[in-house]
């Protein structure tokens, strides 16, 4: 198994793709395809392949969070995953361990998940704190009507498994949601 894991070329981000179809059992569509593409481009791609095949991967995507007041630099770490024939190898973890040790030497303060398991992430620094999310996005992103606060599910947000949220409208123009 190599030991430079980061993914930067065409055909590992095809590669990266394609186990994450595998890995989480998804079947590709153009929506899908985008979804991934949009995170992928714009985040450090972690990798670990056995004999030229990708078998283990995850992103860490730099953004900039507010925290009472200060802004931090954070990473969300996604798709955490592992191709079935290789689970429990280690694989992950080390990844993982690389992107942590990458974010602490270019000072990013951070590091945000949504775990699948608990325990497993706390291995690794991490713990629940938040409960909820509060996301601000164009009001054209959903057909909204004029009522001031209502339910909706869009295909984006059904995609990413969130239950349906309240939304209330702000000058005819954003809504927040609240999960």
């Amino acid at each position: 198994m190599t030991t430079d894991y980061r993914l930067t070329s065409d055909a590992d981000r095809e590669a990266f793709y394609q186990l994450y179809q595998y890995a989480f059992n998804n079947h590709d569509t153009p929506a899908r395809r985008r979804f991934f593409m949009d995170r992928y481009q714009h985040g450090w791609i972690y990798g670990r392949h056995d004999h030229g095949q990708l078998v283990s991967g995850l992103y860490s995507l730099p953004l900039a969070v507010n925290f009472h007041g200060v802004t931090y630099r954070m990473n969300g770490i996604g798709d955490v995953m592992s191709a079935p024939e290789y689970a429990g190898q280690g694989g992950a973890g080390q990844l993982l361990t690389t992107a942590l040790t990458e974010m602490a030497a270019n000072h990013v303060t951070l590091s945000y998940l949504a775990p699948f398991a608990y325990g497993y992430y706390r291995r690794f620094g991490y713990e629940h704190v938040f409960d909820h999310a509060h996301q601000v996005m164009a009001a054209q992103t959903y057909h909204v009507s004029n009522r001031r606060t209502g339910l909706v599910r869009s295909p984006a947000m059904a995609m990413t498994g969130w239950p349906k949220s309240t939304i209330f409208m702000h000058d005819n123009r954003k809504i927040s949601v609240v999960v």
